[in-house]
C-alpha cells in the first residue's frame, strides 16, 4: 500500500474519472504519515477500517433489533440455537463457542432470554451437573424473524458495492481471519502454525 495520500486529479473533459472519497481512517493515516514519517501505518489502513466498521455496524444492529425487543447479545443467543438445527439446543459452553458473545456474558444473556420466554434450561442427560439451553417455539419464531431482518439490513449496508466487489472483499477478509485464528491457536513462544483453519461467519 502506498505511503503517500492519494492526490485529487482535476477531471479531464470527456474522460471518466473515479476518485474514492476519503473515509475517517484515511484522515488518521495522513496524520500519522505527517507526524511519524519513519513509520509505516499501512497495516492500520486495514485493521483500523475493520474496527471502525465493527463499531458502526454494532450501533446499526442495535437500532434494527430494538423494535423486536432484542439487543445483539440476546439476538446472538437465539439465532445460534436456531442455526444449530433441531432440537435447537446447546449446552452453555457450546453456545458461547458458536455465538459472537463473550464467555463472561453468556450466563447473563441466557438469563435474559429465558426471562423473555425465548429459551428454557433443561437438565443435561450427559452431565448431571450440566444444563442444556433449548429454544422455545416463541424463541424460534422470533429468531426466524430477526435473522431475516438482520440479513436484509446487512445487504443494505453493502448496496454501494457490486456483487464482484463483495465477493472479492469477502475472500480477502476470510483469508485474514484464517491467518489471525491460526495465530490465536499457536502456543506462546512457539512458531505459528501455517495451515489455516476454515472459518465460517457465525451470524
Amino acid at each position: 500500500m502506498s505511503r503517500h495520500p492519494a492526490r485529487r486529479v482535476s477531471p479531464v473533459r470527456g474522460a471518466s474519472q473515479h476518485v474514492a472519497p476519503a473515509d475517517s481512517i484515511s484522515v488518521l493515516l495522513d496524520e500519522w504519515r505527517r507526524e511519524r514519517p519513519d513509520l509505516d501505518p499501512s497495516p492500520f489502513a486495514i485493521f483500523g477500517r475493520v474496527w471502525r466498521l465493527g463499531a458502526n455496524l454494532s450501533n446499526e444492529i442495535d437500532e434494527w433489533l430494538a423494535p423486536l425487543g432484542l439487543n445483539f447479545e440476546s439476538f446472538s443467543v437465539i439465532v445460534t440455537l436456531r442455526r444449530s438445527g433441531a432440537p435447537y439446543e446447546l449446552n452453555p459452553t457450546a453456545l458461547y463457542r458458536e455465538s459472537l458473545i463473550s464467555s463472561g456474558a453468556i450466563t447473563n444473556r441466557i438469563d435474559r432470554v429465558e426471562a423473555l420466554g425465548l429459551v428454557k434450561r433443561l437438565p443435561d442427560a450427559r452431565d448431571r451437573r450440566g444444563t442444556i439451553v433449548r429454544l422455545t417455539p416463541k424463541g424460534r419464531a422470533l429468531a426466524d424473524k430477526a435473522i431475516g431482518l438482520h440479513f436484509q439490513n446487512l445487504a443494505g449496508c453493502l448496496s454501494g458495492m457490486t456483487p464482484v466487489e463483495q465477493a472479492a472483499l469477502s475472500a480477502l477478509l476470510a483469508k485474514l481471519l484464517q491467518i489471525m485464528e491460526v495465530r490465536d491457536r499457536a502456543p506462546v513462544g512457539r512458531p505459528k502454525r501455517r495451515q489455516p483453519r476454515m472459518s465460517h461467519s457465525r451470524q
